[in-house]
């Protein structure tokens, strides 16, 4: 399903069906990805091959064709919920400032919506601070959203950080989880925007080589359309 940006000159793509990324040329989506030089984009990639994710996201130049970005994401799930794991999300230092991340995270929203329950719980393990602050940014326009860990609350939302639980538990059994920061210790999970080396302050201290935030965006207060209004706004939002 291809969507155009025409005022900022770009396509982007939403693919789900395992055939149709498979025949993806990923060698020409990752070296127009590397042409910035942000070095490796192997790096930041959490699976040998892109037709292993479930959901994919490309945003590409309307003339030329060269990949912008790239987001990629997996249908994980719980003992008592499912959720969508961000695997993977890239955006060319020459395209961003455009709002890409977030359009391409709104985009697989809506696409997933427009055939089954639209995802209530987005999450990314992450070491770029940009992420973190994008994924931060995205809850205050969702109406009824919980976003997971919240540094500026001084509550605690009892009921997200025990989803957050059970989520690092799927995600790696063996590691451990510090629940108030959210932070799986330890682990060797890749993480969204794992090609970036600055790391996330929390609490007072920097995150280990090994260590990886969790982060979560709790959608489950809201119903179904609001959900998707919201989604749409953000996806139209410049």
């Amino acid at each position: 399903m291809e969507h155009v940006l025409a005022a900022q000159g770009l396509r982007m793509i939403y693919l789900c069906d395992p055939r149709t990324i498979d025949e993806l040329d990923q060698d020409r989506i990752l070296d127009d990805l590397a042409e910035d030089g942000d070095g490796d984009p192997l790096r930041w990639l959490t699976r040998s091959h892109i037709a292993e994710y479930d959901h994919i996201v490309l945003v590409a130049d309307r003339v030329s064709g060269c990949h912008l970005g790239f987001l990629a994401g997996t249908e994980r799930a719980t003992t008592h919920e499912e959720f969508l794991l961000l695997e993977t999300a890239f955006v060319k230092p020459s395209a961003r400032g455009q709002n890409l991340m977030r359009r391409m995270i709104a985009l697989a929203m809506l696409r997933i919506g427009a055939w089954r329950p639209a995802p209530s719980i987005i999450a990314a393990c992450i070491r770029d601070p940009v992420c973190y602050r994008i994924i931060h940014a995205m809850a205050r326009q969702f109406t009824n959203a919980t976003f997971y860990p919240d540094r500026e609350s001084v509550a605690i939302n009892l009921h997200t950080t025990a989803l957050a639980r059970r989520i690092a538990r799927e995600l790696g059994p063996s590691y451990r989880f510090q629940a108030t920061t959210g932070t799986i210790c330890g682990g060797v999970l890749m993480a969204a925007g794992a090609g970036d080396d600055r790391r996330i302050d929390t609490d007072d201290r920097w995150l280990q080589p090994a260590d990886r935030m969790l982060a979560l965006l709790d959608l489950r207060g809201q119903d179904e359309a609001a959900i998707l209004d919201d989604a749409l706004k953000l996806y139209r939002s410049r």
